[in-house]
């Protein structure tokens, strides 16, 4: 796009300034998700059974 003349440059630079907050917002959120994502995948490796301690119990028998 190529502004003629003065006004049409001060609306294509404030569309320019106004789309980037929201552009990085976008890409906060993805960041977030894939992070949260992770986070989970981590979560559920700690109790998983294969990584639990084995328990031993005396017996009560009498």
């Amino acid at each position: 796009m190529n502004p003629s003349n003065p006004k049409d440059f001060k609306i294509f630079l404030g569309l320019s300034i106004a789309t980037s907050p929201f552009i990085l917002s976008i890409l906060l959120l993805y960041l977030l998700s894939e992070f949260m994502t992770e986070f989970g995948k981590a979560s559920e490796e700690i109790f998983r059974s294969e990584r639990l301690p084995i328990l031993n119990f005396p017996n009560f028998e009498p």
